[in-house]
């Protein structure tokens, strides 16, 4: 069972962008360990460890295995090696750094996967249309939110439709190639016919903004969460500012 957060949406982001600025800036492992743990006890709290996991999981492993490729075995390091297998050597140095960046990248990843998690979509276009910023940004967002689910509803909608027809029914690679050319046409025409479809309501949204708007989703805010914001921000500006001059004052 899935559990929801009450918080303002601005309220997530913000601390996740403090967290990943401080983190990165920091630089250390066991700091970038702490809160992956965090996250995912989060994530099992709020009935999304499993998905949170996968996600995770298809992003980081070829990004961990590319950079143990670039830092760790094909390295120019002059360290001495560990190992060596012809023109591949393992150093010290290399896998420092590759582990360093690995944990960095993972960091950022599973943070943000987090927030894509915990924040609800529709809560978040009705904050940014409350908010000053242009309600054209409110548009774009959710559209490029909800565009990859419609698409595949979409294209599940063409495939079981040609299904019926017996059409693309081939199976292995040269089947998939089919059923993909056969998919694209009118998975690209419906596309456009939603576009056009949605320029006509757009003046609803406020294409232009001129008056005052009646809205339908309200989201909850408080003083406190405001406060919380600007804290965070400062603290995500400031803060590997401050990190930053005291690692340089302590290499003196």
């Amino acid at each position: 069972m899935s559990r929801t957060i009450n918080l303002h949406p601005f309220t997530i982001l913000a601390l996740a962008v403090a967290v990943v600025t401080l983190t990165t800036a920091a630089s250390q492992w066991w700091l970038s360990c702490a809160v992956i743990v965090l996250c995912l006890l989060i994530a099992g709290w709020a009935g999304h460890l499993k998905k949170l996991a996968v996600l995770s999981g298809a992003i980081l492993l070829p990004t961990f295995v590319s950079l143990l490729l670039i830092h760790g075995l094909i390295s120019r390091d002059p360290s001495p090696a560990m190992a060596q297998w012809g023109p591949l050597r393992v150093t010290a140095h290399g896998l420092e750094v590759a582990l360093s960046l690995g944990l960095r990248t993972a960091v950022l990843v599973v943070v943000g996967l987090l927030c894509g998690l915990l924040v609800d979509k529709h809560q978040l276009v009705a904050a940014i249309d409350l908010s000053p910023v242009p309600p054209q940004l409110g548009y774009l967002l959710a559209a490029t939110l909800f565009l990859a689910p419609q698409m595949g509803h979409k294209q599940r909608q063409i495939g079981e439709a040609q299904a019926l027809r017996r059409v693309g029914t081939r199976k292995g690679i040269t089947g998939w190639f089919q059923r993909a050319r056969l998919r694209a046409v009118p998975l690209v025409l419906a596309s456009m016919q939603d576009a056009q479809d949605r320029a006509v309501h757009l003046s609803a949204r406020g294409f232009p903004a001129a008056g005052v708007r009646t809205r339908l989703r309200t989201v909850p805010d408080s003083s406190v969460q405001r406060g919380f914001r600007w804290t965070a921000l400062a603290i995500a500006v400031l803060g590997p500012v401050l990190i930053l001059a005291l690692k340089r004052m302590g290499s003196h």
